[in-house]
């Protein structure tokens, strides 16, 4: 079952495990910022150099690279991650690795296809960035396996450094290259260079790779995981219905006739929002991945069950907190920042609170995979969505209210499914 976990009663390693330091958080906390600075130049950097309508192409392959990220490629490292801290069998892990390849090589010919075909509304015409489209998947297919092997052998300086360095050096590739070609091409085909270039780091540095557990030496800590192909599923299933619940607003407000200030003005603040789950994306969830993992290897369910019971009521705590304090301080604050008109006391309060929701119900997603229950994400996510989608549709008010609400309510329900899919879960057993 993928419930069970099995435990060796004698364990015989050669090396001794890397284990994370107290500078581990601070390493991946660095790497977070770093990247998210990185980003923040680039596009600055890109409107400035293009301007607004040649830049236009760049925000399509940014949006890929991001959903690409989101939805299927950080499951892939949570899936390594997991199976590193678990102790599976070197051999074990690089059949899942290559079932992880076809995937994203799939994934990026996918892409490659349907934005070809759509070149002429997506990138002006030029064909060619669907080739961009198919190596920016392929590049950070890599990226992500690789920080699954970082954090699944606990090197989380190394793990911050490659989060830093992806970003960075795609600015300083950047720049000498808008210099030199000033055009849209030109910053496209960079894109894919950030995460090559810690692929190439990787293959320099990765023979002083050290197994995170002493099961990881050579000894099998428990049955092989679950395949890389149900992993995938599940968790890409509850990744995508996690996106869409952050993501779609700007699109929902469509049909519902916001206007086109009020939609700029909703995708902006949303954005600004989200970036606590930038930082637990960023690192931070594959941080809490090898203790959580190590509580299910050895059975520890009461732990885990506690862990959880005491996450839920702290994150509906923040949040209360969070909407409190952004209710009076948000609108004139995200008016001088955004440039906008200022934005409705009570939307801004509603995103923030369902923000840190959704940041709360994470934790408890890597709680599930950690314990090898992915398959029960599936249930809660889709359940958040059909009341989100129901509320949007009866909730009274202004478009951008009845769709915070209905955010709201989806992370609400998410947030108590997953609790209870985590404590109705089959209790961990311990075999020799």
């Amino acid at each position: 079952m993928a419930d069970t976990v099995a435990v060796p009663t004698t364990v015989t390693a050669s090396r001794s495990p890397r284990q994370p330091t107290r500078r581990a958080t601070q390493w991946v906390l660095f790497g977070s910022l770093a990247s998210g600075i990185g980003a923040l130049l680039f596009q600055i950097l890109g409107v400035e150099a293009l301007g607004e309508e040649a830049y236009q192409p760049i925000t399509v392959l940014w949006t890929i690279q991001y959903l690409a990220g989101t939805v299927v490629l950080f499951s892939a490292e949570a899936f390594v991650a997991r199976s590193l801290h678990r102790g599976v069998a070197p051999d074990a892990l690089d059949r899942s690795v290559r079932v992880i390849a076809a995937w994203v090589a799939v994934s990026a010919l996918l892409i490659a296809g349907l934005t070809w075909f759509l070149r002429d509304q997506l990138y002006a015409g030029a064909g060619d960035l669907a080739g961009v489209a198919a190596l920016l998947i392929l590049s950070y297919g890599a990226f992500y396996v690789i920080k699954g092997r970082m954090a699944g052998t606990n090197r989380f300086r190394s793990y911050g450094a490659a989060t830093a360095l992806e970003s960075l050096g795609r600015i300083l590739v950047a720049l000498p290259a808008l210099l030199l070609f000033d055009s849209t091409r030109a910053l496209a085909w960079v894109m894919p260079l950030g995460p090559a270039l810690v692929a190439a780091w990787w293959v320099y540095d990765r023979g002083r790779a050290l197994p995170a557990d002493p099961e990881a030496a050579g000894e099998l800590a428990g049955p092989e995981d679950s395949g890389a192909t149900r992993f995938l599923a599940a968790t890409t299933a509850a990744n995508a219905v996690s996106q869409t619940l952050l993501a779609a607003g700007p699109l929902v407000l469509i049909p519902l006739g916001a206007s086109a200030a009020e939609i700029s003005g909703f995708f902006l603040v949303v954005t600004l929002a989200r970036v606590p789950l930038v930082f637990a994306i960023s690192g931070l969830l594959s941080r809490v991945m090898g203790p959580l993992t190590r509580l299910a290897r050895e059975a520890q369910d009461a732990k885990l069950r506690r862990i959880a019971v005491l996450a839920a009521p702290v994150t509906l705590g923040l949040a209360l907190v969070g909407a409190a304090v952004a209710y009076p301080i948000g609108p004139p604050v995200l008016a001088v920042v955004l440039r906008i008109t200022r934005p409705d006391a009570t939307f801004v309060a509603l995103t923030v609170f369902g923000v840190i929701l959704a940041t709360g119900s994470l934790l408890l997603n890597q709680i599930l995979i950690a314990r090898r229950s992915e398959g029960r994400l599936v249930a809660p996510w889709l359940t958040a969505l059909v009341v989100a989608a129901l509320t949007v549709i009866l909730a009274p008010g202004s478009p951008t209210l009845r769709v915070s609400v209905g955010f709201v309510a989806g992370e609400v329900v998410a947030l108590a499914g997953l609790l209870v899919a985590v404590l109705r879960a089959p209790r961990l057993d311990v075999r020799a």
